[in-house]
């Protein structure tokens, strides 16, 4: 029997919240034009034996992505309406006019950011963030990663628009092997919990 709870499809609308850790959730709905997840591959390859059959090599999950399309307009990173410090790290600047970090002293330590991404589609009309928690009695699909790198920025005007392309990446686990690190979560005539605060990457509670 059809289940007439859900929507159809997921379509049109998102939400899209990138935190970084330690620090505040940043909704990024309104700039983003397009998602595109990729989550881990877990590959095999088949070893022919003597007796015509395989044997199956399992190797370990790979590394997933998650791809975003944005139009940002400039380099406030606690607004929502850009990634360029996020991506170039360091100390964000907070003081108008802004500037990227250009400072970095030979032999220092070139520490990454790590966030977590996270996207959310719901029919819960309450719901302004993607790490929040759904109303009672609404339908959601939403899909989460953690300890996620920002790998690639590229900005293009080749449409006469300023657009920028922008990868995440992130492990399949954590470095004991013991949280895997992106999960997808959906509830159907019932709520979604809020997402924790993500100050550890190794817990998603």
């Amino acid at each position: 029997m059809e289940n007439l709870s859900f929507p159809d499809a997921w379509e049109e609308t998102a939400l899209v919240a990138i935190t970084k850790l330690a620090g505040s959730d940043i909704e990024f709905a309104a700039i983003t034009e397009t998602i595109d997840i990729s989550e881990p591959d877990y590959p095999i390859e088949s070893i022919a034996n003597l007796a015509g059959g395989r044997i199956v090599k399992q190797s370990p999950m790979e590394d997933g992505e998650i791809t975003l399309e944005i139009y940002p307009v400039e380099l406030d990173s606690t607004s929502g309406i850009g990634l360029f410090q996020q991506y170039i790290g360091g100390t964000y600047d907070t003081s108008e006019p802004l500037a990227t970090d250009s400072s970095w002293p030979a032999s220092v330590d070139r520490t990454r950011d790590s966030f977590r991404v996270t996207v959310l589609w719901t029919n819960s009309p309450a719901v302004v963030a993607a790490n929040a928690a759904t109303a009672a009695a609404t339908d959601s699909l939403r899909f989460s990663c953690m300890g996620a790198r920002l790998t690639s920025h590229k900005t293009s005007f080749t449409d006469g628009i300023v657009k920028t392309t922008v990868t995440f990446k992130f492990p399949a686990f954590n470095k004991a092997g013991t949280v895997m690190m992106f999960r997808w979560e959906s509830a159907d005539q019932t709520a979604l919990d809020a997402i924790a605060t993500y100050d550890d990457q190794d817990s998603w509670t």
